[in-house]
C-alpha cells in the first residue's frame, strides 16, 4: 500500500470520526482524533514524488477532505467552549445561590456635612 493511500484511508476515518463524533464520549473521540491525526501527519512527511494519476485523484479528494476536517474540528472546538462556559456558569449560580449576600457591593457611601 502506498502512503498516498494510507494516508487516504486516514482521512476518510477522520472526516467519519468528526461527522458523528458522539458514538463514544468526547474525551475517547479526541484521543482518537489525536492519534489519527499524529499518524497521518507522519504519513504525509513520509510521501514523496512522483505520484501516479491514481494517487493524484486521491490527493484531490483529501484535500477536500481537509475542509470537513477544519469544519469538524472546529464544530468539535466550540462544543467544548459551551460547555466549559455552561460549567463555569452553573458554578457561579450554585455559588450565589449558596451564599447570596456574598457579593453584595457596596458603591458608595454618602455622608452629610450638615450640623
Amino acid at each position: 500500500m502506498s502512503r498516498v493511500q494510507e494516508c487516504y484511508d486516514l482521512t476518510e476515518k477522520l472526516v467519519t470520526m468528526l461527522k458523528n463524533p458522539y458514538e463514544k464520549s468526547r474525551d475517547e473521540v479526541i484521543a482518537e482524533i489525536e492519534g489519527l491525526l499524529e499518524e497521518r501527519q507522519e504519513t504525509m512527511k513520509q510521501m514523496k514524488a512522483p505520484y501516479s494519476e491514481e494517487e493524484k485523484e486521491l490527493g484531490r479528494q483529501i484535500v477536500v477532505w481537509n475542509t470537513e476536517i477544519e469544519k469538524g474540528m472546529t464544530n468539535l472546538r466550540n462544543d467544548i467552549k459551551r460547555t466549559i462556559n455552561s460549567v463555569s456558569k452553573k458554578k457561579t449560580t450554585a455559588r450565589k445561590y449558596s451564599n447570596p449576600y456574598a457579593s453584595l457591593q457596596h458603591d458608595g457611601m454618602f455622608y452629610d456635612k450638615k450640623k
